[in-house]
């Protein structure tokens, strides 16, 4: 469940990046970024609070590919998405293998490094959990050239 929550976060993070069909184009360069996400869970199963990293190539093509670049999953759907040049709120609900999440987050997009929260409340067989994620993000360099 954490990994497929991080994968959530990472794909509703790019969502906020990755829309300018929808709004204004983020306030972001082009490049390889590393991330770092901290997540934390409360309800009936506990979690420390458990930290990532990674780092991915970002290109303009993507950017301007919008959310086409994504696969979202057919159980989930998006309630809202306002992509401004300096921030992102997006809200979405899924229906995965009848678990139901409601997700919310925030981004702030800051040129060469960016921010945010996003929060879901998950309920489980087990009863109501609380994901909170925070992460942030830097552009460390160009992307490698392809091989």
């Amino acid at each position: 469940m954490f990994q497929r929550a991080c994968l959530m976060l990472s794909c509703f993070s790019l969502m906020a990046v990755c829309l300018p069909a929808y709004a204004d184009k983020p306030n972001l360069t082009p490049g390889m970024w590393a991330h770092t996400t901290t997540t934390t869970i409360q309800g009936p199963m506990s979690l420390e609070p458990q930290t990532s990293s990674n780092q991915e190539c970002l290109t303009q093509a993507q950017i301007d590919k919008g959310v086409d670049m994504l696969e979202i999953p057919k159980q989930c759907l998006v309630q809202k998405v306002n992509v401004l040049r300096d921030t992102a709120d997006f809200a979405v609900d899924c229906d995965i293998q009848g678990i139901k999440n409601h997700f919310i987050g925030h981004t702030n997009f800051r040129g060469d490094h960016m921010d945010g929260q996003m929060s879901s409340e998950m309920n489980s067989p087990m009863g109501t959990m609380v994901m909170t994620m925070n992460f942030s993000a830097k552009r460390i360099g160009a992307c490698p050239a392809a091989k």
